[in-house]
């Protein structure tokens, strides 16, 4: 190990330099604070500093070492007077790893350095994990972009935003449009969040997709998720959603309601025409030969907007720990105003609610214009 060692005490200093030259380490020998914070960018594994350095202090080094990102982790240890509170007051605030008092105890120093080093070396392997972890979870977060954001164009009238709780989102909102035109919605929300939960999303991407382009019925499709999750999905774990289907001309919509929030339609005039109330289990859950895939019609006729949202809209919670609720989310629809969207005024609403808060659970919202 390469060890920094700055003292202003010849004897300190030979005393303990040669204590680790002993037990094999390299040692970088600095007399004030400028050669600490210039040794500091050969990258040294520990740094023992005299609390008292010239130029700049032992405990301003500590302090400008640990604000310092790539060394944050590496062992700094004070040598420090015997007995003196306002060395033990400093030693506190300015970050330190440990101390050792004067006068030296050859025993103390080599125990000390030997448990930081380790220490050290369990930062570093930690370290080493979290930057493999994070270049998986951006492999995996690109794959799982591709897969499940593969809708070949917009659709003008349909508004989408969602807000993650994690690197991956558990909410999962899809849409693709049959060979005979009609629209294909589904908007899901698997147990939990992050990557455990968005793993699920690319079996329902890819049976969603392929059967909406081959011209499937929504409500077998609907069948076909149920058994691929029903035969993958640990116990435990499953998923609420919404399959929609509007059809090609704009004057009806079949829905179906598994464990998400009611599904609302609000007339021309921004008031609650009438809802679509959970009234199905979610996916994952009923046995194949049991599952019951139908929908319920709506006619559109006045309607000017249809809202779907995730259990993570209606719950989230803002400072005092009050949830959005169903109630502000007709309030949000009520109140919407000629300059802004029925979409735009819900998004505002949530995010005005949680004040800058990251949400505990992922939030999706998507809007269907009827006008």
């Amino acid at each position: 190990m390469k060890i920094l060692l700055a003292q202003t005490d010849a004897e300190s200093l030979e005393t303990i330099g040669a204590l680790l030259l002993a037990e094999g380490h390299e040692v970088s020998p600095a007399s004030g604070g400028n050669e600490v914070m210039n040794a500091m960018q050969e990258n040294p594994d520990m740094v023992i500093l005299d609390a008292y350095l010239p130029e700049i202090s032992g405990y301003e080094c500590c302090r400008l070492i640990k604000h310092d990102e790539n060394n944050r982790h590496k062992p700094v240890v004070l040598l420090m007077p015997s007995q003196d509170l306002t060395a033990w007051a400093r030693f506190s605030e300015c970050g330190a790893d440990d101390f050792i008092e004067q006068p030296l105890y050859p025993h103390v120093v080599r125990a000390k350095i030997r448990l930081l080093l380790r220490l050290n070396d369990l930062y570093q392997r930690l370290d080493t994990n979290h930057r493999h972890a994070e270049q998986e979870i951006r492999l995996a977060k690109h794959m799982f972009d591709t897969i499940t954001k593969r809708q070949p164009q917009a659709v003008d009238f349909l508004d989408f935003w969602g807000l993650s709780a994690g690197h991956f989102c558990g909410d999962l909102f899809i849409y693709e449009r049959t060979p005979e035109n009609h629209l294909h919605v589904f908007m899901g929300d698997f147990t939990g969040h992050g990557l455990a939960a968005a793993m699920g999303a690319l079996p329902v991407s890819d049976i969603f997709f392929a059967m909406t382009r081959n011209g499937c019925g929504i409500e077998q499709i609907i069948a076909e998720v149920n058994h691929k999750l029903y035969e993958i999905m640990p116990t435990g774990k499953f998923c609420a959603a919404i399959f929609l289907r509007l059809e090609a001309d704009g004057s009806r919509i079949g829905l179906w309601n598994g464990g998400l929030p009611p599904v609302l339609l609000a007339d021309r005039h921004n008031k609650i025409a009438c809802q679509c109330e959970s009234s199905h289990l979610p996916l994952g859950i009923s046995d194949p030969a049991e599952f019951n895939s139908r929908t319920v019609q709506f006619d559109l006729a006045g309607i000017g907007a249809v809202v779907l949202c995730s259990d993570g809209l209606i719950e989230a919670q803002n400072s005092l720990g009050e949830a959005f609720g169903e109630e502000r989310l007709a309030q949000a629809i009520a109140r919407k105003s000629k300059e802004r969207s029925t979409f735009n005024h819900i998004k505002s609403n949530v995010l005005s609610f949680l004040e800058g808060l990251e949400p505990h659970d992922d939030i999706s919202l998507a809007v269907i214009n009827i006008d």
